[in-house]
């Protein structure tokens, strides 16, 4: 037999094979860096990822507690299988939800990445995934005080509406501490997934948070506020002297009059004791549209507070007619907390204090942390005697300065009873507001509101 001759390799194919092969393991390697790192968080986020929901459903949430370490809400369940349980749905709003099919509100929102044990160290997250190991949040204790909170909730009774107390420290913080927020109707978050689409469809809005982000016309709410504004720049005094004060005012078909009979002569101070609307219009057309645009933004009127939950509201439109403004019934609407804080301005040195609803939270050796807000610079409503001379010209009730307009709420003549009081004490002044929806009772708003502060009293 003939022996066949060696067979040469051809190098250049050899070479190009080489090639071939070695580019095809880079783009692998590629795809594996740019799959499992750069859109490793993109993949894990998608609803359809059961990896994610696996991981979500093992996550270690964080409990949430009062301000006496009452647990608010907390997790429980098997290891593969946690749910979000609330012992009391008193929380309601300011608590919020959370879901893993709707997501977060309230506090569960605003100390998500808390709550969640969300960090920055990439080695320790790296340990974790790698050991499959769950997520374990951290706890966060707020500033609500639970039995306060039941009490705001039974206060407004079967009304829609909302309540509010906060504290507001004599330290020089300008922080205000919420106490209590309750907004009806509410909802039971242990039963929202069953509920979702119902809760959402229903048009009592159950899921909006009245206090933080329900919008209103003030009506004469916003006496003090104007009235302090108005002594800031020189357009009067309290003790001047205001011609026929209870003169009827016509607004969208109802007339408006003083809420009693003011005494004659009358000065700036009954006006605002007696609520009457005819001197505010005067006062309105000669301060005019810019004087009026100054104090609603001075006293935060303008703007979404500052919170850890949402407060996001629909732009106020420019004012148009300012007599109708100085009165509360042009374009402007307001919400609780936005009143609640501008008359803290009062109840204080006039400086707009910035609200706060954590305490403290844990840190990652389990340590509890004071919680403090990223600072922002709090304005001057009022002048400090102005503040001190308009809060104490409000009507006075066993140590309470309080003013509780209804308010008249739309063309279709539908009324809203408020409720302001302001409690001063040595250590901190609270400040407690009720609105009550569709109701013409000031009796109601009164008892609701001085329930509030009986319990810091």
């Amino acid at each position: 037999m003939k022996e066949m001759p060696p067979i040469t390799p051809d190098r250049d194919k050899v070479l190009n094979l080489s090639k071939v092969l070695l580019s095809a393991f880079i783009l692998v390697g590629i795809s594996l860096v740019f799959w499992g790192v750069v859109r490793a968080g993109t993949l894990l986020a998608r609803d359809d990822n059961p990896r994610g929901l696996e991981a979500e459903r093992r996550l270690l949430r964080g409990s949430i507690l009062d301000q006496n370490g009452l647990e608010l809400a907390l997790n429980e369940g098997p290891p593969n299988a946690q749910r979000r349980f609330y012992p009391t749905a008193a929380g309601g709003h300011v608590v919020g939800y959370y879901s893993i099919k709707h997501g977060t509100s309230g506090a569960e929102a605003g100390f998500d990445t808390i709550l969640r044990g969300e960090t920055d160290n990439f080695w320790a997250d790296w340990f974790r995934q790698t050991m499959h190991l769950p997520q374990k949040g951290r706890d966060v204790q707020l500033a609500l005080d639970y039995t306060i909170q039941e009490t705001a909730v039974a206060a407004l009774g079967e009304n829609l509406g909302g309540a509010l107390l906060l504290e507001i420290p004599r330290d020089g913080k300008d922080s205000a501490y919420v106490r209590a927020m309750a907004s009806l109707p509410g909802f039971d978050p242990n039963q929202l997934d069953e509920t979702f689409e119902e809760l959402g469809a229903a048009e009592d809005a159950p899921l909006l948070n009245r206090v933080a982000k329900g919008q209103y016309q003030p009506g004469m709410l916003l006496q003090p506020l104007i009235l302090a504004s108005s002594i800031d720049q020189g357009l009067l005094t309290l003790n001047e002297t205001v011609e026929d004060p209870d003169r009827p005012v016509q607004v969208n078909g109802s007339e408006l009059r003083c809420a009693a009979q003011p005494p004659d002569p009358a000065t700036w101070a009954d006006v605002l004791v007696y609520r009457c609307p005819a001197p505010m219009v005067d006062l309105a057309e000669r301060a005019g549209t810019g004087s009026l645009d100054a104090a609603f933004s001075s006293f935060g009127l303008y703007s979404d507070p500052v919170l850890e939950i949402d407060t996001e509201t629909t732009p106020d439109q420019a004012i148009a007619d300012p007599m109708l403004a100085g009165i509360g019934q042009e374009k402007l609407s307001i919400t609780p907390l936005q009143v609640g804080l501008a008359m803290a301005a009062l109840a204080g040195d006039g400086s707009l204090p910035q609200a706060q609803i954590g305490a403290a939270v844990k840190d990652v050796f389990g340590e509890w942390q004071p919680w403090h807000m990223d600072e922002i610079l709090n304005a001057q409503a009022a002048g400090v005697a102005t503040a001190r001379a308009v809060r104490n010209a409000l009507p006075q009730e066993n140590g309470i300065y309080e003013f509780s307009p209804v308010v008249l709420s739309g063309p279709e003549g539908l009324q809203n009873a408020w409720y302001v009081g302001i409690l001063p004490g040595e250590q901190a002044d609270y400040v407690a507001m009720v609105v009550l929806e569709n109701s013409g009772s000031e009796e109601a708003a009164l008892a609701a509101g001085r329930s509030l502060l009986e319990k810091v009293q």
